[in-house]
C-alpha cells in the first residue's frame, strides 16, 4: 500500500534529481514565465530552463533579472515548488526569524544586548554604535558583523540581521524547523498562468 506524503515526511526527491548540467539553487538560463505562483506579498516567476534538461524549471523574483534552478517539477505540485522557493529566497530566513525568535532578554543601556530563542535555539546579539554588533549562538564565541548605513532602526531587526550577516550558515541553524514552516507557509501558494 502507498500512502501520500506527508507534510512532516522528509523530502529527498529533489537531491535525485542533480543528474544533467541544471543544479537547484544555481543561477541558470530560462525562457519565458508560464507561471506566476504568489504567496503573502511575494511573487516568483516560474519559467522551464533552456537547456539539456527538457523538464526542469527555475524562478525568479517578478521583476527580476536572474533565474535560479529547482530541483522540483511542476508535477511535484506547486505547493512543493513553493516551499523550495521560499527555502531558496534569502529574504525568507529573515521572515522566519521575525516570526519564530522570542526575545528572552533587552539591556536597557547601550550596548543593548538581546537574547533569543528560536525554536529551542539559543543566540544573543548586542547592538552597538554605527550599526555595529556582536552576535552569537549558546556557547560559541561572538561574531562581530557591521550593517552599513542602510541597517534597519529596529533592534529586532538588526538584531536578526546581524545574526544573518554573521554567520551565512543560519539557516543550517534552524532545520528541521525551517524547512517544515517552509512546507506549510507555501500550501498558501496562488498560482496563475502568464501568457
Amino acid at each position: 500500500m502507498q500512502t501520500q506524503p506527508m507534510m512532516t515526511d522528509t523530502y529527498t526527491q529533489q537531491a535525485e534529481r542533480r543528474s544533467g548540467g541544471v543544479h537547484p539553487g544555481c543561477a541558470c538560463s530560462a525562457g519565458a514565465p508560464f507561471a506566476r505562483a504568489s504567496i503573502g506579498a511575494r511573487s516568483y516567476e516560474i519559467a522551464d530552463v533552456t537547456g539539456e534538461d527538457a523538464s526542469a524549471i527555475a524562478f525568479r523574483i517578478v521583476g527580476g533579472v536572474e533565474w535560479t534552478a529547482l530541483g522540483c517539477r511542476t508535477e511535484d505540485g506547486w505547493a512543493q515548488v513553493t516551499a523550495e522557493i521560499l527555502l531558496l529566497d534569502p529574504d525568507v530566513l529573515f521572515d522566519f526569524l521575525q516570526t519564530h525568535a522570542v526575545r528572552t532578554g533587552t539591556g536597557q543601556v547601550p550596548p543593548y544586548a538581546m537574547e533569543f530563542d528560536t525554536l529551542g535555539i539559543g543566540w544573543s546579539a548586542c547592538l552597538m554604535q554605527d550599526r555595529d554588533g556582536m552576535v552569537s549562538f549558546a556557547g560559541e564565541e561572538p561574531r562581530h558583523a557591521r550593517l552599513g548605513r542602510n541597517a534597519p532602526s529596529d533592534g529586532r531587526a538588526r538584531a536578526i540581521m546581524l545574526l544573518l550577516s554573521a554567520y551565512p550558515e543560519a539557516r543550517d541553524r534552524f532545520e528541521p524547523h525551517i524547512s517544515q514552516w517552509a512546507r506549510r507557509i507555501a500550501q498558501g501558494v496562488s498560482v496563475k498562468p502568464v501568457f
